[in-house]
This record gives C-alpha cells, sequence and structure tokens, in this order.
C-alpha cells in the first residue's frame, strides 16, 4: 500500500519561536516512520509551506497513485495551502491530529500554546474538506499512545480490505449450489461496481487436476473418525486447491463441493472442507456451495481483523439469549479456542461416494465477535450491502455439532429484534463470522466502495 504523506507547517509563528522549523520536521519525520509500519510512504522529506508547494507535491502523489493520503499539520496551517495539496487527488484522505504533549502545566505559555496548535490546523482542513463534499477521517491523540497506534491500525486496516476488493481475484470452482438464489452474483456487474475478478474453474477441470496430482498423506496430528483413503483424498483435493489458487493467483473464493463437482464425482468423492480451511489460515479465505458473496464478506474480514470463519447463521437458543453459528469443517485457526486441539475428522453433514472428507472441529474462542454478510441488492439505492452485526461468542461449547461451532449473543439486548433485523436486512444464509468489533472501520469500507450498510 502506497501512504501519501503531507506535512505541513507555516512560517507565521517564528517571531515566537525560532526553532519551530527544525522542531516541526522531526515531528514529521516520527509520524513517517510511525505510518511506514502500514504501508510505503511517499514523501521528498520536507515540510509543505504555501500554497504552490502544496498544489505541486498533490500532483506527485496522484502520478504515484497513491491509496491513501495522510495530512499532519505540525502547527496552526490555514485551510488553504492543505486544501491545494488534496484538490485533485481523490483518494480517501486521513487528518492526523498527533499531539505531542499529553498533559498541560500550570507553566503553559504561550509559546507552548502556539507550539502545539496541530488540532487548529487539523479543524480548518477538517472544515475545508467537508465544505467540499470530499471523505475523510480523523485520528487524534497523543502520537506516541498505544491508542494513536490502535486507531491508525483500524483506518489502515479499512483501506487495505478496501484496496483488497477492488484488486481482489476470486476463484469459483464448479456450477453455484442450485436454487440457492441467496448467493447468486452478477460477475459483469461486480467487475464494473467494484472491479473484483471472478476466474471460472470447471468441475471437469477440477477432476483433471486431481487425476493427474499424486496421492499425498494428511499431515495434522490428530486425526479422527477417518479412513486412510478418506485421509489421502482429502489431502490430495487441496494440493489441488492450492495449485489452482497459486496458478490463477487468487485472493479468496469459493468450491462447491456438493454434488457432481466432489461429493457425487466418482474421481473424488468427499467433501472439500479440509482443503478450504487450509487456504482460510494461508489468508486466502474460501466459501462453499459457489457462495461468492460470503467470499467477498469473508476476504474484508480476513484483511481487516486476519479472522473469517465461514459460517451458517442458525437456530435460536432461546435460554442463552443466543444463535448457533456454525459449519461443516471449513476451519478457521484464529478464531479456534486457546488451549484447545485442532481436531480432522470426518465430516458429519455429508458422505460422498467415496466417504466422508476430512473436516476442522474445535469450539470458537469466546470473544467479543462481529457478524457480517455481503449481498447484493440490484433495487436498491447502491448495487450492494454490508450487514453488520456485533456481539460476543459465548463459552458454551457444541461438542455434537461436527464442525466448527458455537454461540453468538448480538450487543442488543432485545435478542429477537436483533435477529429479526439480521433477516430483514436480506443477509445471505452464509456470513463471515470474526473476532473483535468492527462496526466504525465496516462502515468506513461501506462508504468508499459506495455499497449500502446497515448495522443490527
Amino acid at each position: 500500500m502506497k501512504i501519501g504523506f503531507l506535512p505541513f507547517y507555516v512560517d507565521y509563528y517564528e517571531g515566537i519561536c525560532a526553532s519551530f522549523p527544525a522542531e516541526k520536521l522531526a515531528n514529521a519525520r516520527r509520524c513517517a516512520d510511525a505510518l511506514a509500519v502500514y504501508g510505503e510512504v511517499c514523501w521528498d522529506g520536507e515540510l509543505i509551506q504555501d500554497r504552490d508547494q502544496a498544489a505541486e507535491t498533490g500532483r506527485s502523489l496522484c502520478e504515484q497513485e497513491v491509496d491513501c493520503a495522510v495530512v499532519f499539520t505540525s502547527i496552526a496551517v490555514f485551510g488553504g495551502i492543505s486544501f491545494a495539496a488534496l484538490e485533485e487527488l481523490d483518494v480517501p484522505i486521513l487528518i492526523w491530529n498527533a499531539q505531542q504533549i499529553q498533559s498541560v502545566g500550570p507553566d503553559y505559555s504561550t509559546e507552548e500554546i502556539v507550539r502545539n496548535t496541530v488540532q487548529i490546523g487539523t479543524q480548518a482542513l477538517a472544515n475545508t474538506l467537508m465544505r467540499h463534499g470530499r471523505w475523510f477521517r480523523v485520528v487524534t491523540g497523543y502520537e506516541q499512545s498505544a491508542r494513536t497506534a490502535e486507531e491508525l491500525r483500524r483506518f489502515f486496516g479499512a483501506i487495505k480490505a478496501v484496496h483488497a476488493v477492488r484488486k481482489a481475484r476470486l476463484l469459483a470452482i464448479g456450477a453455484g449450489f442450485p436454487m440457492m438464489t441467496d448467493i447468486v452474483i452478477d460477475e459483469e456487474a461486480l467487475k464494473r461496481d467494484l472491479g473484483t475478478t471472478v476466474i471460472h474453474i470447471t468441475a471437469q477441470e477440477l477432476t483433471r487436476r486431481y487425476e493427474e496430482t499424486p496421492a499425498t498423506a494428511l499431515d495434522h496430528a490428530r486425526i479422527e473418525e477417518l479412513s486412510a483413503d478418506e485421509a489421502q483424498r482429502s489431502a490430495r483435493l487441496s494440493h489441488v486447491l492450492q495449485s489452482l489458487v497459486e496458478e490463477h493467483h487468487a485472493d479468496a473464493g469459493t468450491l462447491n463441493c456438493h454434488g457432481e463437482v466432489c461429493l457425487q464425482n466418482p474421481a473424488i468423492g468427499i467433501t472439500a472442507c479440509y482443503a478450504l480451511g487450509e487456504q482460510n489460515s494461508q489468508g486466502r479465505p474460501f466459501a462453499c456451495t459457489g457462495d461468492l458473496p460470503t467470499a467477498i464478506a469473508m476476504l474484508i474480514m480476513k484483511v481487516l481483523s486476519g479472522v473469517a470463519l465461514y459460517t451458517e447463521v442458525q437456530v435460536m437458543d432461546e435460554a442463552r439469549g443466543a444463535i448457533v453459528i456454525a459449519n461443516s469443517g471449513e476451519g478457521e485457526e484464529a478464531i479456534r479456542r486457546r488451549n484447545t486441539e485442532s481436531v480432522v475428522r470426518g465430516n458429519a453433514s455429508f458422505t460422498g461416494c467415496h466417504g466422508k472428507g476430512a473436516s476442522f472441529s474445535y469450539p470458537l474462542e469466546p470473544d467479543p465477535a462481529t457478524l457480517v454478510s455481503f449481498t447484493p441488492s440490484p433495487c436498491g439505492a447502491r448495487p450492494y450491502r454490508l450487514i453488520v452485526a456485533e456481539g460476543h461468542i459465548l463459552d458454551d461449547v457444541l461438542p455434537g455439532a461436527g464442525g466448527v461451532a458455537g454461540y453468538f449473543m448480538f450487543s442488543d439486548e432485545d435478542f429477537h429484534g436483533a435477529y429479526t433485523r439480521w433477516m430483514e436486512a436480506g443477509a445471505v444464509h452464509h456470513a463471515a463470522t470474526s473476532l473483535g468489533h468492527w462496526t466504525r472501520e465496516l462502515k468506513t469500507i461501506a462508504e468508499l466502495l459506495n455499497i449500502d450498510y446497515v448495522e443490527v
């Protein structure tokens, strides 16, 4: 990711303190070093001090095709100067109000007041951007605090997720599940609206690749209720998916292992849950059933948070005030409960013509969590919708579920109302489940992708 860094300064206040230029350049360098954690910082090493220099710098960042711009007004910079750099720069903007002190003492002087006017420049630019209808966010706080670092991390996570969607190459293996209308997506419109590309692999091509792949052993510490042949077939299918992902430079995707694609395919004959879980744990989220919308939701959450479990949103447990979230064994190591073992066992839900495929099985980490659904909304105000619910995963487990499962409790105390709103928003029956609360960042992502946002 390329980050355009725009540190501004004016010499208007040097009569108060002659050391301001050196101080502010040092401040800017510290900020640039902090930003380098998140991407390539595009900056010439100089403070921007007038409108012409600002406009020239903005044009340079346009030519460098930066993904976002970070503005640091090191002192009370006039809005006309800082805005000049942004007039032609059509990228997400972050104003970093990087305060240099944590507290104000009794001897706070006029010089100190002027020295600490970062927020004046921030407010001047924020007002100007608002007047021009420009999108921006502000991170404000002591420059070196842990809170500031977390705010920056979350902002750049959102920008990376937007970039990931726009540049994504999704692999779709086999036809979608018949009659499953909520997973259908117009791929030409998806490319036009969001930039996402879909690459198709037919069931016939998958079969050919499978037959050409040598038999291999399943490498996992604990395997249960799985024959040697079922384990070998699962490992072989996982190798095939890995080779397809590498060949097509896929970022995410879907493999519908039902029907003739895998389960009833005489050559393969087992589920693909193990293969999908392996890809997910490598950072490439895969959904089942041909569900590209949920693959996009998973990609967003994987980039944003590092955690994206493919789940069905299932039955209500009225005694607990929670819903069951579960899958058939498509793993996600990042959500496995700490101090529990990852088990691979025969799929408890589906049996193919050669038996059960390998599936992951373990309880979920009891933590704050977020459910996310992405869906086309062609008759809505915007062509796509992001549906989001915050809550937490309960400590209770479902040992008999056979796959990866747990209980999700909505943050809203109105349990029935929250689940009703989730359904009425038009969520796909699959969702991406992530750890942590991400509504603010997901709203940012929706705004930047120009898609509808519904928070349950």
